[in-house]
């Protein structure tokens, strides 16, 4: 090989090089371009936070006989919302079983065991009479329940005990790896998968529009709202009404057995949120785009974030 060639071979080498380093160290995420309800949205320029509309977790619970489907959102009544589809899906077996509303995680349900009660028909999603509702709740809020939940009473995050700044980190750190790797095939981390935003549940980047939102706070008026709410929805899908008032008592009077909105735990909790720089800034960048994707109230949020400087493209 002449030194001419020689000379363009090595050129070649080092261009190839670069561009190898380029795409495997600082190209821009893969997902900052996403399709949302079937626009692609540019989020260039917000590239530290964790973008909407990953379709990561997918926890349906179903009443097929009522044309009704329902979204769980871990740390987001998911507990209350499986206890209700269990009674829809099978009234007999739920008081057979001596179940109700207020059971908890340790309660075997034979409604677990039936596909069709866990994933919903293409024919049931087809329907134009079929319901979907899904309870949700302020992502800050649903964080602190998380923390109190897992970190504090179970310490199952991560190594971090009861450290909010280190569970914060690390939630941000899972996240930001899933949302610029997910093939959607992977296993869902622990923690990962209770601390997802709101948005990356249950398909909803393909069908949002057609769940009815259920706010479920602390604020005792927002729940009882949300209840009334459900009660119409189910209603009008046939539940027959003492049925329906059954589990308006129920939902009214009941507190699950891990409840914390109410707990001096929270109140601490919830200090620190409101205080620690650190903790407030990596929880605007993990949960901001549920702000802007549901109706949630943002006065408690930095001033920068009560304002719409980034909107989903209409």
């Amino acid at each position: 090989m002449n030194v001419k060639a020689l000379k363009f071979s090595n050129i070649f080498l080092l261009i190839l090089l670069i561009l190898g380093l380029y795409f495997y160290l600082i190209k821009p995420s893969r997902l900052a371009v996403v399709v949302v309800d079937g626009k692609v949205v540019d989020f260039s320029g917000v590239e530290e936070f964790i973008v909407p509309f990953v379709n990561f977790t997918q926890l349906f619970y179903v009443a097929p006989k009522h044309k009704l489907i329902s979204c769980g959102i871990r740390k987001s009544m998911t507990q209350l919302t499986m206890n209700i589809m269990c009674l829809l899906y099978n009234e007999t077996q739920f008081y057979d079983d001596n179940q109700s509303l207020n059971d908890t995680w340790l309660t075997e349900r034979k409604c677990l065991e039936n596909d069709d009660f866990i994933y919903p028909t293409e024919s049931l999603e087809n329907d134009i009479e079929t319901a979907r509702f899904a309870f949700i709740r302020d992502p800050i809020q649903r964080f602190v329940s998380l923390y109190l939940n897992k970190c504090v009473r179970e310490k199952s995050c991560y190594n971090c005990g009861d450290d909010m700044r280190c569970t914060v980190w690390k939630i941000y750190e899972g996240l930001k790896k899933i949302q610029d790797h997910w093939d959607g095939h992977s296993e869902i981390g622990f923690m990962e998968g209770h601390a997802a935003p709101l948005s990356w549940n249950c398909d909803f980047d393909k069908d949002l529009p057609k769940w009815q939102l259920l706010m479920m706070g602390a604020d005792s008026n927002e729940r009882k709202s949300s209840i009334l709410h459900l009660a119409n929805i189910l209603k009008k899908q046939g539940v027959k009404q003492e049925l329906v008032e059954k589990i308006q008592e129920d939902m009214i009077a009941g507190e699950t057995g891990h409840s914390t909105h109410k707990s001096a735990e929270r109140i601490e909790a919830e200090r620190q949120v409101r205080e620690d720089p650190f903790i407030r800034d990596l929880l605007h960048k993990i949960y901001f785009f549920d702000y802007v994707v549901f109706p949630f109230k943002r006065d408690h949020l930095d001033p920068k974030y009560q304002s719409n400087f980034w909107t989903l493209p209409k």
